[in-house]
């Protein structure tokens, strides 16, 4: 990590540290981690966000990619559907939950009933055109 990344690291630290209930700070550590590929701090950072706000469906769908990333395919599975099934309505964690079925546990008919779902629903959101693109090239 670059100098500036630890000192933005270490501030968003200083700031959850000043206030343990700062949900941004703890989702941008999150975050952080994330993009960097760390899965266990990740984690750790977003159930810590989760904890504070559980109504948040995007750092739910990140936190499942995560336990994907850290081979718990079950667990992950598990957190893509209870986004969905909590926020029916949030199409990321459809064509997430299509791409663990399909490339994570090669149920390529399971993927392709989730990604219909996410069309079905959500038919104007950016993800249902990542979807369509996915059943044309995966399901015909």
């Amino acid at each position: 990590m670059d100098e500036n990344l630890d000192n933005i690291v270490a501030q968003l630290k200083q700031q959850l540290n000043e206030n343990p209930a700062d949900t941004g700070a703890a989702v941008m550590l999150g975050n952080h981690f994330y993009d960097r590929g760390n899965t266990a701090q990740s984690i750790v950072y977003y159930q810590y966000a989760l904890n504070l706000n559980p109504d948040q469906p995007g750092v739910l769908t990140d936190m499942a990619t995560m336990y994907w990333d850290n081979g718990d395919l079950g667990l992950a599975e598990r957190k893509f559907r209870e986004v969905i099934s909590r926020y029916p309505d949030f199409a990321n964690a459809y064509l997430n939950l299509g791409l663990l079925l399909l490339r994570g546990k090669r149920q390529v008919k399971e993927a392709a009933l989730v990604w219909q779902q996410l069309l079905a629903r959500c038919p104007q959101h950016p993800a249902a055109e990542k979807a369509q693109q996915l059943l044309n090239t995966h399901y015909q």
